[in-house]
């Protein structure tokens, strides 16, 4: 028995200096292309989806959401989004930007951005922002109450078509810079 468990422990470390071997070979080699240009394959593209979403859901959790819908908040929100988020999430009846269609994952329009997300999952990503995507974290610029804002106006937009964006984007005053 105890030779059995000295030729595992044996074939474990052997496996892995190979594997760190493997992957040191991939990341020095140039072989794996970072270019935004390309389209990750399926089982990379769901790898990185599904760690993603944990890592969002799992430190969202300990999140209080507080009341969120009046209508200062989502104006507020509404003109946050159109300055910091709008050439990224295309909102209704509009075109995505050079810098929408140049990201990689390309980032959802705005109708997108609350599917199956909470109000606290919506929260932590416009504070944190998200690794590897173009998602910049507003916490260093920004006070909570105006990613509050715009998570109430992310929230209110769901079912906004483009005559309801364009209304209120008539509507909304530029107001303070975010």
């Amino acid at each position: 028995m105890k030779s059995i468990i000295s030729a595992l422990a044996i074939y474990t470390v052997a496996a892995l200096v190979v594997g760190g071997l493997a992957g040191l070979a991939v990341m020095y080699s140039g072989i794996f292309n970072v270019a935004a240009t390309v389209e990750d394959a399926a089982p990379l593209k769901w790898v990185l989806v599904t760690t993603r979403e944990a890592a969002i859901q799992s430190r969202a959790k300990a999140i209080q959401v507080p009341e969120l819908g009046g209508t200062t908040q989502v104006e507020n929100g509404f003109r946050f989004f159109r300055q910091e988020c709008a050439m990224c999430h295309t909102p209704p009846g509009q075109v995505g930007t050079m810098m929408s269609k140049g990201l990689n994952p390309a980032p959802p329009p705005l109708a997108g951005l609350v599917e199956d997300m909470t109000d606290a999952e919506l929260f932590w990503v416009t504070e944190n922002g998200i690794r590897f995507t173009g998602m910049p974290a507003w916490y260093p610029t920004h006070v909570d109450r105006d990613l509050w804002d715009v998570v109430a106006f992310m929230r209110a937009a769901t079912a906004m078509k483009a005559a309801d964006y364009e209304a209120l984007d008539r509507r909304i005053l530029p107001g303070p810079q975010h």
